[in-house]
């Protein structure tokens, strides 16, 4: 393969970062396939321009993040919400009870209760532990739904550059220039 411009170099680089930053199901194979390089080549790249940062914070976007923690939250609610109510009855009412008949015959006799008459062990009111998992979970969604991450910055800025491009490429390169440093800074930190 021959050796590629500067041009071409950076026009690769970029087609590269794209795919791969875009999807997480391609291998670095099916990535350096797509873009026309070698997977040694590619490897380079991710490791030069930190990229595996890049699309990792992208995984972990807040988008996603507060998506898992209201589904986690949601189901701990709906099994609290649906789960077997069961009484304090006390043990001595549970056991049968050996007794004879008017012949001498034994049998076993279970003492006759009612359940609701018990105080309630288990019911559809969070446990203490449960009460702290949703306690914690909330504190996590709070805190995600105020503050900016890494990923975050990185999907405006890849929606920014996209609205720019066809409008003014020459702005759009420029920008996008000083958007991957700022990028790097905010990963390095």
């Amino acid at each position: 393969m021959a050796r590629n411009t500067r041009e071409e170099e950076k026009r690769l680089q970029g087609l590269a970062e794209t795919i791969y930053l875009s999807d997480d199901t391609l291998t670095q194979k099916d990535v350096a396939e797509r873009v026309g390089i070698t997977e040694k080549t590619l490897g380079k790249w991710i490791t030069k321009f930190g990229w595996d940062k890049k699309r990792t914070s992208l995984l972990v976007t807040k988008k996603n993040q507060l998506v898992n923690l209201y589904n986690q939250l949601e189901k701990l609610n709906e099994e609290i919400k649906t789960r077997k109510i069961i009484y304090d009855v006390p043990l001595w009412l549970l056991k049968p009870v050996k007794l004879k008949d008017e012949e001498g015959a034994e049998y076993l006799h279970y003492h006759e209760y009612t359940e609701t008459d018990y105080p309630v062990k288990v019911g559809n009111t969070p446990t203490s532990k449960e009460a702290d998992t949703i306690s914690k979970i909330t504190s996590s969604i709070k805190k995600l739904e105020t503050e900016t991450n890494t990923g975050e910055m990185l999907e405006t800025g890849i929606a920014f550059l996209g609205f720019v491009k066809p409008h003014n490429l020459d702005f759009a390169k420029q920008f996008s220039g000083y958007f991957d440093s700022f990028i790097q800074t905010k990963l390095n930190k």
